[in-house]
Formats: structure tokens, C-alpha cells, sequence
């Protein structure tokens, strides 16, 4: 697959919306349409994935001026989840995830990050009963946005103690590990 056919399903972007929403004042409006998405406009079916990743840069420093850019992107993630799961193809994977639990949740990890993208691909390694490494080939500059994608969608599987740390990032690819 070519970089240009690399796409974020329009879905996914009416998830990041949905986050932003209370705070698409007109500057961030004006910075996101510069970017190339019209807030206001209706959703295309898929958008470039290197729009993606600018929206998410945008978004990160609009929502949390001052923070890390990392520490940013994380907490973007958090946001994300929870709007994500507010939408209709949000609400039906929350009740999947939410039958299957923490463990068969993350081994079907690449299954669940297909439907918001036709690139990510994500290797899950169980290393113990409550102990897995995902290995992400594309999860951009800023892997703590896909990071915590996994950790807060996993946590309404209702699993307790979870953590969930960047073992390595060497962009676009990222390695995860979770452990509960």
C-alpha cells in the first residue's frame, strides 16, 4: 500500500470532534481547516493519514497548552476513547470489549484498530497471563496517542491495575507493554 492510500475513516475523525467539543473556538477551528478539515463541513468517508497526524498535533497543543507534546498526546488519547465510545461504531465496540475482557480485548487489538484505519497494524505477544507487548508498526510521532488508545479502551473492559508504558519508538513504529 502506498502512502497516499493510507487513510483515518471519517469515524474516527467524528471521534476526535467529539473530544475537541467545548473547545473548537474559532482560532483552533481556523488552525484545523488550514490543516485541511473543515469542522464545520460534512465528513468524508477517509482522510490522509498525514492530515490525521496533524489534526492530532493540533488538537493535542489546543487542549493542553503548556504539557508536553507526549504527555499531551496522552492525554488526547483519553479524551479520544471516551468520545469515541460516545459515537455508534463506538458504542458497539465498548460492549465487545466489554464481553471479552482485558486479555482477548488486546489479542484482537489489530482487528479492533482496523476499523479506524486501513494502515495500523498491530503484532500482540502474550508474555504471561496478565502481561502482553503490542508492537505497533505505525503509531506516528507520538506514540503515547496510540498508547493510551489501547490502555483506556482496555480499562472498559473493566480490568483493575493496569499500566501501560512505551517500551520503544523508533517512528512511525511504536512497542507497548500492558500488564494488569
Amino acid at each position: 500500500m502506498s502512502p497516499q492510500d493510507e487513510v483515518v475513516f471519517g469515524h474516527t475523525v467524528e471521534g476526535l470532534l467529539v473530544a475537541l467539543d467545548g473547545h473548537l473556538d474559532a482560532a483552533l477551528r481556523a488552525r484545523l481547516k488550514d490543516a485541511g478539515l473543515d469542522v464545520e463541513g460534512k465528513r468524508a468517508p477517509a482522510y490522509p493519514k498525514a492530515q490525521w497526524y496533524q489534526w492530532l498535533r493540533i488538537s493535542a497543543e489546543a487542549l493542553f497548552p503548556g504539557v508536553p507534546l507526549p504527555q499531551a498526546h496522552w492525554q488526547l488519547g483519553e479524551r479520544f476513547i471516551e468520545a469515541y465510545f460516545s459515537t455508534s461504531m463506538g458504542r458497539a465496540l465498548q460492549a465487545v470489549l466489554k464481553i471479552l475482557g482485558p486479555a482477548r480485548t488486546l489479542e484482537r487489538t489489530t482487528r479492533n484498530m482496523a476499523s479506524g484505519s486501513n494502515f495500523v497494524r498491530v503484532d500482540v505477544e502474550r508474555l504471561g497471563p496478565t502481561d502482553y507487548r503490542l508492537k505497533v508498526n505505525d503509531a506516528g510521532l507520538h506514540p503515547e496517542f496510540f498508547g493510551a488508545l489501547c490502555h483506556f479502551g482496555t480499562l472498559t473492559t473493566g480490568v483493575q491495575g493496569l499500566t501501560t508504558v512505551v517500551e520503544a519508538h523508533a517512528a512511525p513504529s511504536a512497542t507497548y507493554r500492558m500488564r494488569w
